[in-house]
């Protein structure tokens, strides 16, 4: 008899994609266990022993849930938040205690055999975009053709080779602030080689590529081996170049995945070991599908409010089955 009936979700107390997915899975008939990282070690209490199967059993038991290790059949990994230590500690036993929960709370977590959405250490590999760029390539799908550099005379010789406009975009998904301002995006920009910096590309590594002329973009939501594709269209300039940039602008609509492309994108994501994931794509004006890059967390709520993609429901049914291979 399998006993594995419990689906675990790691993310911050208040996060909505958490919470349409928790929705899906009660709604299903799903056991969940609910917990963030950030209430350990100060709300949620850890104890577990080896097995002799080679596992481990014991609890985890917090103010709302409690979990048997032992039960865990899938874990939805979305978002959850730092350790919250013991207050007045000392700034080298912080560091001291923080690691240790990192070894012991996630690598305990990192040992449940059970389906990740996604595994973190896997998640935090595929973020990488030159990794990402050189794995689709491999798995048959198109990317831009790309240069990644700290010398400013390359991009000027890169842009010569390419023969049109070149972007540079961020390599990370960072979020900063500046001077007390509201939280601050980088976002993909055409750039012109005269006017590169030297001294400030020299300052780190850059991402630069060839514009891929836009017919629309897509959103792949892909959950197992399931794509749900959406087109989204940019009636501003800077949304033609990043939607991201301007959401009032775009619409939505359901498409298909052409299969040459769904079928690259699923030896993509078991190359990488994922089991989600949001990829972005150019369609230019011949139907060439270009694929930017893959977000292992890549969020999807607003899509499924737009257009009534089912996705919480199918990360539900994934989640539920344990398995998508």
């Amino acid at each position: 008899m399998n006993t594995k009936d419990t689906i675990l979700v790691l993310t911050s107390a208040d996060d909505p994609t958490a919470d349409a997915v928790t929705a899906a899975l009660a709604q299903a008939g799903g056991k969940v266990a609910r917990f963030d990282t950030c209430d350990f070690p100060m709300e949620l209490r850890l104890s577990a022993t080896t097995t002799a199967e080679g596992g481990w059993a014991g609890m985890l038991s917090g103010a709302a849930d409690t979990l048997d290790l032992e039960r865990v059949r899938s874990v939805f990994y979305w978002r959850p938040t730092r350790f919250r230590l013991p207050a007045g500690m000392s700034p080298a036993d912080e560091v001291f205690a923080a690691v240790e929960a990192r070894h012991g709370f996630g690598g305990l977590l990192a040992s449940l055999d059970a389906l990740w959405v996604n595994d973190p250490v896997k998640s935090a590999a595929a973020e990488y975009k030159p990794l990402q760029l050189a794995v689709a390539t491999r798995c048959g799908l198109a990317v831009p053709r790309t240069l990644l550099s700290n010398v400013a005379a390359d991009v000027a010789a890169f842009a010569e080779k390419v023969g049109g406009p070149v972007v540079c975009k961020p390599l990370s998904s960072l979020v900063f602030t500046e001077d007390g301002q509201q939280p601050t995006k980088c976002y993909t920009t055409i750039i012109d080689p005269a006017d590169v910096h030297p001294e400030a590309f020299a300052a780190t590594a850059h991402l630069v590529q060839e514009y891929v002329p836009k017919a629309f973009e897509a959103r792949v939501t892909v959950v197992g081996t399931l794509p749900i594709a959406v087109a989204i269209r940019s009636s501003s300039q800077a949304g033609q170049v990043d939607w991201r940039a301007d959401y009032d602008s775009l619409t939505y609509e359901h498409i298909d995945v052409p299969d040459a492309v769904a079928t690259g994108i699923r030896r993509f994501l078991i190359r990488l070991g994922l089991s989600y994931g949001a990829f972005d794509f150019v369609i230019n004006p011949e139907g060439r599908w270009v694929m930017l890059e893959c977000n292992p967390a890549g969020q999807w709520l607003w899509l499924e409010h737009e257009t009534g993609a089912p996705i919480a429901a199918v990360l539900a049914d994934l989640l539920m089955k344990g398995t998508w291979a």
